[in-house]
């Protein structure tokens, strides 16, 4: 069973995957839309959902701060560590975003018939509360798709 969720969500993955926008690459996007809009999230778990160093992770995150979308600050409950959060501009920009092409999906969805939509809805909904506690995906943004 993964094995054919892992298929179908590639699958899904390429023919829903927005392009890059000419102001941020594709992994910037996606850095962004791992963020939690309330608290911040350490450098590391970034880097390890992202699937990249560390470093690399850390350089994404300096453009972006550079560019006023993301903040580094001290972590509230442990102030030895640094937490990246999202600025105003970083969470507006999170909240009109979108790392899929929402309007190819639209038209794929209606294709359904709401009794199908609605079943898909239910059954990621509850694949998503049968997730486990802490998974990069409950951080609090909008959109988590393909990371």
């Amino acid at each position: 069973m993964p094995n054919r969720f892992d298929i179908l969500y590639s699958r899904l993955w390429r023919v829903f995957f927005k392009p890059e926008a000419a102001d941020l690459s594709q992994h910037e996007r996606q850095l962004l839309h791992h963020v939690p809009a309330v608290r911040g999230i350490p450098l590391g778990d970034v880097s390890s959902h992202l699937g990249i160093p560390k470093s690399s992770a850390s350089e994404q995150v300096k453009s972006l701060e550079r560019r006023g979308f993301l903040r580094r600050r001290r972590d509230p409950d442990d102030e030895r560590r640094l937490s990246i959060v999202l600025t105003r501009k970083g969470q507006e920009r999170v909240a009109s975003d979108s790392v899929l092409d929402l309007d190819r999906l639209a038209a794929a969805l209606k294709k359904l018939s709401p009794m199908e939509r609605v079943a898909l809805l239910a059954g990621l909904e509850r694949l998503t509360a049968a997730a486990p506690e802490g998974s990069a995906s409950g951080s609090g943004s909008r959109t988590r798709a393909g990371g």
